[in-house]
Formats: C-alpha cells, sequence, structure tokens
C-alpha cells in the first residue's frame, strides 16, 4: 500500500514540474512506472486503486506509442536492408525512393535473364493497344492503363518512379506521364500533330520522341514537365523512333534520309549526324542501348520478316563495327535488361506472340517469359520491381470481364435445309445489294463502323463483292474452293488505289517466299485528330505500267513516303476475324493474283463446314464432288 501511494503522489507532483525539460520529466515518469510494475506483481497490492491525472495519462499513452514506432521502424529497415543488395550497379543514375517501390523478397535469386526489375509492353488485345508490365521474379502480369483509346510505346523514367507513353485517349497522339505510384496521369504534349515513342535522357531531365508536325516526322525534346520543347532533326524524310544514349551525349533513331531506312545518330553536343547502318538492300529501325553504351540491337530486314541486329559501337570514330556485328536472332522490338547481360524481344509464330529473353554471353541460351495469343510489341525493361500499390491498384482493372465488340446475332435455325443464311449488308453506296453469311455479317458491319470511325469515311460501304453464287467460276488459275462462296469473304473496292489522288496505300510484306499486302487508308481529316503518319515507303502496283524492272517486278517502291494520316485497315479488319490473303505466285504480271482487295472470316472452320452452312450437301457434291469425311 505504501508503495501505491508514493506512485500516486509522485506522478501527481507532476504538475508542479512543468519548469523541468520534457526530456527529464519523461525519464522520470518511466522510473516510476517501472516502480509502479514491481508493485503490481506485488500481491498484497491487487485491486488497490491506481490514479493518474490526465496529464500524466497523456504522457504515458505517448511514450507506449513511441516505443511501438521505434520498433516497427527497425523491423522495417532490417528486412529492406539486405533486399536492396540484390540489384545490380548501373551506370546510370538510379534514385531508390522508399514510399514508391518495394524491393523483390529477400530470398530472390537472380536468373541467367536478368535479376529483377519489371518489363513493360503493349498487348492488343479486344481490338484495343493497352501497356502492361510483368515483375521478373514473380512472372505476374499487371495491366497499367485500361483506356478505351490506344495506350503504347512505354518508357520508364531513370529512377522507375514514372512511365512516359503515347496516346490518342484526347482524339490526337500526345505524350502522357504516370506516377506509377498514385496513378496520377499528366498530358506532357497539346500540339495538334502526332507525338510518339518517348525515350528518357539517363539523367531524367528531358524526354525525346518523334512528331509530325509542318507534315512531316522529326525527332524533339522536352522537359518531363512539356517545356522546352526543341526540335532536333529538321530533314524532309520522315526521322523516327528515338532512343538516348547512356552517356547522354547522343541519340540514335530510324530515318528514311537515304533513300531507305537505316539508323542514324546524332550527337547532342556538335549537332554532328551519322549512319550507322548504310544498308541500301535492307531496312532498319527500332534502335536500343546497351546499358554501358558499347553495343546497339535493332531491328533490321523487311518488315514481314524482322530480326534482332546487334552492333559493336565505337564511340570514338561514331560508328559501328561491322565485323563485330551479328544477326541475334528473328523478332523485333528489342530491349536490354539492366545489366547487359540479357537481350529480350518479341516473337511471332502464327496467332501467337513470344516475350523471349535471351543471353548475350551464353550461346543458344534462350527463355521464353511471356507467351500470348495477342499482337505483343514496344519492350522497355527497368531494374526495378513494380510495387504493392502499383499492383492492387491494377487488379481490380485487370479482373474486370472483357468488352466485346458486337454481338453475332444468328436468325432462328431452319427446320430444314442448310442451318444458316445469307444476310443482306445495309446501306451501301450505290444502292449495290451485297450478303454474308448470318455467322458473320454482325462482325463486318462491326467492322465497317469501326473503320468509319478511325478513318472519318465510309471506306467499306463500297464493297466490290460480298458473296458469290456456287457455280461462280475464279480467274484462271484460281482456287475455286473461294470463301466468298459461304458468305465468308469480301473483295474491297480498289477504286481508291487507282486514283489519281488514292486514298488507299499499300505496304507489301514478304514472309518468305509468300507476298502479303497492309492495307493503309488514308485519314478523311488531316489534323491528327485520326490517324498517324506512315513510316514506310508503300509499293506502287501500277509502276509496272511504266516498263523496265518495274514490270518484272510488279512494281516499284514509290519515290518518298506520303505525307498525310493513315490508318492501318489490316490490324482493325484482323481484330474483327477479318483476315487478309495472300498473293499468288503470278502477281508480278497478272493483277488478279495480287489479291491486296480480298479478306475473309474463317471462324475456325474448314472450307467444306463453311459450304455446309449454307448449301445443300447435293448441290455442293454437284459442283465439287464428294465432300470429305461426309456421311449422309
Amino acid at each position: 500500500m505504501e508503495d501505491a501511494e508514493w506512485l500516486s503522489e509522485d506522478v501527481s507532483d507532476l504538475d508542479g514540474e512543468a519548469a523541468q525539460p520534457r526530456r527529464s520529466r519523461l525519464r522520470r515518469l518511466a522510473k516510476r512506472i517501472a516502480h509502479g510494475w514491481r508493485w503490481l506483481r506485488n500481491p498484497d497490492a491487487v485491486g488497490q486503486p491506481l490514479v493518474l491525472r490526465p496529464r500524466a495519462l497523456r504522457l504515458l499513452i505517448i511514450l507506449v506509442v513511441g516505443n511501438v514506432a521505434a520498433l516497427a521502424i527497425l523491423t522495417i529497415a532490417l528486412y529492406r536492408a539486405p533486399s536492396l543488395q540484390a540489384y545490380p550497379e548501373s551506370p546510370l543514375p538510379v534514385v531508390v525512393i522508399e514510399e514508391r517501390h518495394s524491393s523483390p523478397p529477400p530470398a530472390l535469386t537472380p536468373t541467367p535473364f536478368g535479376n529483377g526489375g519489371a518489363i513493360a509492353f503493349t498487348l492488343r488485345r479486344d481490338g484495343n493497344t493497352d501497356i502492361y508490365a510483368i515483375n521478373q521474379f514473380d512472372r505476374q502480369l499487371v495491366r497499367l492503363t485500361d483506356d478505351p483509346a490506344e495506350d503504347r510505346q512505354p518508357s520508364w523514367s531513370p529512377d522507375g518512379n514514372y512511365l512516359a507513353f503515347a496516346s490518342n485517349r484526347a482524339s490526337n497522339w500526345d505524350i502522357y506521364l504516370m506516377d506509377l505510384v498514385s496513378g496520377a496521369l499528366i498530358r506532357l504534349t497539346h500540339d495538334q500533330g502526332f507525338d510518339a515513342n518517348p525515350s528518357w535522357s539517363p539523367d531524367g531531365q528531358w524526354i525525346a520522341f518523334e512528331s509530325y508536325r509542318r507534315d512531316n516526322l522529326d525527332i524533339y525534346i522536352m522537359t518531363p514537365s512539356g517545356d522546352q520543347v526543341r526540335r532536333i532533326t529538321t530533314d524532309p524524310a520522315p526521322d523516327y523512333s528515338p532512343a538516348w544514349s547512356p552517356d547522354g551525349k547522343a541519340i540514335a533513331f530510324a530515318s528514311f534520309r537515304d533513300g531507305n531506312r537505316d539508323i542514324y545518330i546524332y550527337t547532342l553536343d556538335d549537332g554532328k549526324l551519322v549512319n550507322l547502318t548504310q544498308t541500301s538492300d535492307l531496312d532498319e529501325d527500332v534502335p536500343a542501348w546497351s546499358p554501358d553504351g558499347a553495343r546497339l540491337a535493332y531491328v533490321s530486314g523487311p518488315r514481314g520478316n524482322p530480326s534482332v541486329q546487334v552492333a559493336v559501337f565505337n564511340w570514338d570514330t561514331v560508328s559501328v563495327d561491322e565485323e563485330h556485328s551479328e544477326l541475334f536472332g528473328s523478332g523485333r522490338s528489342p530491349a536490354w535488361a539492366p545489366d547487359g547481360q540479357t537481350l529480350i524481344y518479341t516473337y511471332e509464330r502464327g496467332q501467337q506472340n513470344y516475350l523471349v529473353a535471351a543471353s548475350i554471353t551464353s550461346w543458344a541460351l534462350f527463355q521464353e517469359v511471356y507467351g500470348i495469343d495477342a499482337r505483343l510489341d514496344d519492350l522497355a525493361w527497368t531494374d526495378l520491381a513494380l510495387n504493392s500499390r502499383v499492383i492492387a491498384r491494377a487488379q481490380p482493372r485487370e479482373a474486370s470481364a472483357p468488352t466485346s465488340f458486337y454481338v453475332e446475332l444468328i436468325q432462328s435455325t431452319p427446320t430444314s435445309g442448310p442451318p444458316y443464311r445469307l444476310v443482306a449488308l445495309p446501306g451501301l453506296s450505290d444502292g449495290a445489294e451485297e450478303y454474308l453469311s448470318d455467322r458473320v455479317n454482325e462482325s463486318f458491319n462491326a467492322l465497317r463502323g469501326r473503320v468509319l470511325q478511325e478513318t472519318g469515311w465510309d471506306y467499306l460501304g463500297g464493297l466490290s463483292s460480298a458473296w458469290r453464287p456456287i457455280t461462280y467460276t475464279p480467274s484462271s488459275g484460281q482456287t475455286r474452293t473461294n470463301w466468298q462462296l459461304c458468305g465468308r469473304g469480301v473483295s474491297l473496292d480498289q477504286g481508291p488505289y487507282e486514283s489519281d489522288d488514292p486514298k488507299v496505300e499499300l505496304i507489301r510484306e514478304d514472309l518468305g517466299a509468300v507476298t502479303y499486302w497492309r492495307v493503309f487508308v488514308r485519314a478523311g481529316k488531316q489534323d491528327g485528330s485520326i490517324g498517324e503518319p506512315l513510316r514506310e515507303v508503300p509499293w506502287d502496283l501500277n509502276a509496272r505500267d511504266e516498263g523496265g524492272d518495274a514490270m518484272i517486278e510488279g512494281g516499284a517502291y514509290r519515290a518518298e513516303i506520303p505525307p498525310g494520316y493513315y490508318v492501318d485497315l489490316t490490324t482493325l479488319a484482323s481484330d474483327y476475324g477479318w483476315e487478309r490473303l495472300p498473293s499468288l505466285w503470278r502477281w508480278r504480271y497478272f493483277w488478279p493474283d495480287i489479291r491486296w482487295w480480298e479478306f475473309q472470316n474463317t471462324g475456325g472452320l474448314s472450307w467444306w463446314e463453311c459450304m455446309l452452312d449454307l448449301h445443300d450437301v447435293r448441290d455442293i457434291e454437284r459442283q465439287f464432288g464428294p465432300i470429305p469425311g461426309h456421311e449422309e
């Protein structure tokens, strides 16, 4: 009881000790609380009241909370200290901010394909392109953007806290900046033209980008706030795909200024411009510096069959060492691991796209990082992993149900005869009547609406043909198994290509020995609100009429890239299930075999299955003979 009375009186005296320093009062209070604890353990004192005045009680609470906070801070510090050692040393100034990034687990073991961090890329799914990222140590896929507009070409800031990318979400292609922690989005460019392909300077003070202004595609730079915009290149030929060197002294980019696409380097201190590749028979694009600046990777070869080239760069002569440059492998969009020991790129096989990592130092050491049935492009690698807040914010968007382009409405199944019917396409130009199978007409109507929206005019409203009768006879030498016979094929109008002022341009793509065509439609409005500039020289089929080599080659490349804004119709058509057809072997001298205007939607069916959708068995066999595997 005496101990209790002493503690109560002594604590109450604190009100008279206001003149003493707070630290002294707290120490005395702590000693007295300890003494009181010994009293509480005395069985004789159990049940006796302990009286604390309000001020003393507040001090007691502050002391307890302070001790708990100190213990928590010490625990966090001990947990984080060893995990930071997992990151490699980098020649770039990397700033690690604890509030923004969580480190990989302490048990993380570096792999032969990089030691952690995150890889950003674009995926085109459901007719739209968005930016995703995948943590290297756990391969968790995270969706960073989720907008109905196109988002692409991600570029990490040197400290990994921000992501610059291109988007047309404001009805105009601009550069945006995303704060990865808060999710805040800042629009950096507001020019009416086209802005894309951002690339950070290694000190994080500048962003290089490509921009279509003054009817020309050039390289510009600006600050991360969007200020101090400066034009770097001024050549009439398109300059694009900038890549800032690791030492900050130069910018590599692709250009058509010497008649074909080469990799150039612009040194910022003296304004010197050098053509690094100088290949008249090959096209190069998408330069990517190794972290030490000693090597330069880029895409080489035709668009339909791209390969990744790795060149040794000589800073003394500002040139590449051709003897030590090598063809790395088939693929596109190369990007380096932060440690420079691994190169990642995308590889397409059939409808499947793969993100592949390959060792620079070990021969034939490859690893698939990620694969998907969608277009995968625009790779970028940072050495800092995505933190938990970024992942948590992205998960609700990823878990949402995918939106549908369209609904394929099927009429009631007939009680007899073939299971499906032909349906007329509405509102075609000149009152024409064209038909498609009930199983694909909605996909075509949706595609037609999308093309109208993207280009500003109804190109698909004027078809050359769609469904053809079962008795149709194709051009000499062509197969009779035409998908238009079962209502799943269309022939586009060739008039806009043949006119004196073409509204359609064709990019030739050779996949092995087979030639395909990528169709670009000129935007109806040329103010930058729709479409984007071309980056490749179109093929002129009509040049064959001029004789010479063009007559033998079936045409020739145009003298220059046409100015203005265009829309990739081939990509849009593929989004809705409509695929292009390859040219036949006689296309160079037999016009009907070019077939750039032919598209079909097979829906995974065989041609015979497609025919059975619309035609009676006897009619099919009368024209084409017995149906394989079919029994009455």
